[in-house]
């Protein structure tokens, strides 16, 4: 292992470098991994640091010849991102195994887009770096050779992955209560951290950024317990002063931004309203029972918005932003409302307790509602209470478990998928709380380097190919030995992703109606794109 380390870092000085702007990149060809070993018994990581950081292909080398695909791998022992082409065949050349058919004449949901959030623990770490290395990574996660994320996630106010509680209306020492929100103003991590992070991925992004807010906790003094966190909820009505008081504060936040240059295209209307009827909740957290959500959007938060230019037709709010066991309930009640439901746009949910219930729940929820799009907000690695190891260096089960995740819910209407954190540290933080998980890049504790963990790269094998306005195709399956997904995008494309989580090599025939015959072996734990026109 130390030798193939040796190696790598000898070649990179044969390479010559052109540094401009936080870019990193070698003439007119990508950069390869470095690979790193922190466990025996898991997969590397790739480093970057100041003189090398592994990139994709701006245009990918996707070859538009008929009948040729061009595939992509990563793998759990060796590869990350190989690139190979093959070609339709007439005729099956290919053992038994697993036979899928694409009809292109039968289509699915339009995709949004594939994004992560602008957290201050993200800033904190982007801090620790070289202001060049630091600028990489959002290149790394937004630019043409990096993830090419088309969406983007911004806490309003202090979540648990920020070194302290805060609102953005900490009252005077004389006051109590401020109905006119005087002392309204963004934090410090506003201007040091999630602005200037989300200025530089407009300016390098390969798409549009498309930004949602999301609040994790009102000002103390408008909740029953005084607390940013615990078990608390607004006090009074959805109709009261304390619950238009919060319209407001979310409505300064969105002008504030506005003010910075800063547009957002949607907003949750709570993360994770659920948590706040928790006793002892450590971090950030909100009360909101469905029935007083669709109370709050039918009587104060939709009406204020519309009336202070956010309308529908600007701002697309978004119900519930929890886990996706409750889909069904929250959109039942909120979106069979005819006074709530003509001021919302969408569903967003989390995947922390996807193992509770089927995605069928989603596909539900979708065929009752189909006029509202369906969002997975947000998901991490790390975060289950009985994961003693919270960053997990080179884990390639995890690498499966997102791309698992995507395809599931890819596979039954949802529309887009959030991670959460870009950046954070070796302990999976900071948190203020100690909520410890495990992020796609991890930032070293010196600050000379980060390292891109094995999901990272499990994104980019959707998050480079379906683009948004892409559509789901249908696949007719025999067997079930791969997880897969299909897409034709805008520019009329074939995108299906395969994933093996076999622990041997799984045959692959695939019947395009368009094409012919395609028969291949799908490597063992390995994420593949394959492409073709």
């Amino acid at each position: 292992m130390s030798t193939i380390l040796k190696f790598s870092s000898m070649l990179t000085i044969l390479f010559l470098f052109i540094i401009d702007d936080g870019i990193m990149s070698m003439t007119n060809e990508k950069l390869s991994c470095i690979p790193k070993w922190f466990h025996k018994r898991h997969s590397f990581v790739c480093v970057c640091n100041v003189t090398h950081c592994d990139s994709f292909d701006d245009d990918d080398k996707i070859s538009k010849k008929s009948k040729i695909i061009t595939m992509f791998s990563s793998d759990s022992h060796s590869d990350r991102f190989v690139r190979s082409e093959h070609s339709f065949e007439n005729v099956n050349t290919l053992r038994a195994g697993q036979t899928i058919k694409i009809n292109h004449n039968k289509t699915y949901q339009t995709i949004i887009g594939f994004g992560a959030a602008f957290t201050d623990a993200t800033g904190v770490n982007l801090g620790k770096l070289n202001e060049k290395l630091a600028e990489n990574v959002l290149y790394d996660y937004f630019s043409s050779r990096g993830l090419r994320y088309s969406m983007g996630r911004v806490p309003i106010g202090g979540t648990d992955f920020s070194t302290r509680p805060y609102s953005y209306d900490e009252l005077g020492p004389k006051i109590h209560e401020d109905f006119n929100l005087t002392y309204f103003k963004l934090a410090n991590e506003d201007f040091k951290y999630k602005i200037p992070m989300v200025k530089l991925a407009q300016n390098i992004s390969h798409y549009p950024i498309k930004l949602f807010a999301s609040p994790w906790s009102p000002p103390a003094w408008l909740k029953t317990n005084d607390h940013l966190n615990g078990l608390g909820r607004i006090k009074g009505k959805p109709d009261g002063i304390y619950y238009e008081t919060y319209a407001v504060y979310l409505i300064k936040f969105l002008r504030e931004y506005q003010k910075q240059g800063i547009d957002f295209w949607g907003m949750t209307i709570q993360n994770e309203p659920i948590d706040g009827t928790i006793p002892k909740f450590k971090f950030n957290c909100n009360a909101m029972s469905p029935e007083e959500q669709r109370d709050f959007i039918s009587e104060t938060l939709g009406p204020l918005l519309s009336a202070s230019g956010f309308g529908i037709d600007k701002l697309k709010l978004i119900i519930m932003d929890d886990q996706r066991p409750f889909i069904e309930k929250w959109a039942n009640v909120i979106l069979a409302d005819e006074r709530a439901n003509k001021y919302v746009s969408g569903i967003g949910f989390h995947w922390y307790m996807n193992s509770f219930t089927s995605p069928d729940v989603v596909t539900k929820t979708h065929q009752k509602f189909p006029n509202y799009f369906l969002l997975s907000t947000e998901a991490c690695e790390g975060s289950s209470p009985f994961e003693l190891e919270k960053v997990s260096f080179g884990n390639w089960d995890r690498a499966q478990s997102y791309a698992y995740d995507i395809i599931q819910d890819l596979n039954h209407y949802t529309n887009g998928w959030i991670d959460w954190n870009m950046a954070l540290d070796h302990e999976g933080g900071p948190n203020w709380v100690k909520n410890f998980v495990d992020s796609p890049i991890i930032v070293s504790e010196d600050g000379s380097e980060y390292y891109k963990q094995p999901m990272y790269y499990s994104l980019a094998h959707f998050t480079r190919f379906i683009e948004p306005g892409s559509k789901r195709l249908d696949i007719e399956i025999q067997h079930e030995y791969l997880n897969m997904v299909a897409f034709e995008t805008p520019n009329n494309a074939t995108v299906l992703i395969v994933m093996n989580r076999n622990n041997h090599q799984v045959p692959l025939k695939i019947h395009d109606d368009k094409y012919g015959i395609f028969s291949h072996e799908i490597k063992a734990h390995s994420i593949n794109t394959l492409v073709w026109y």
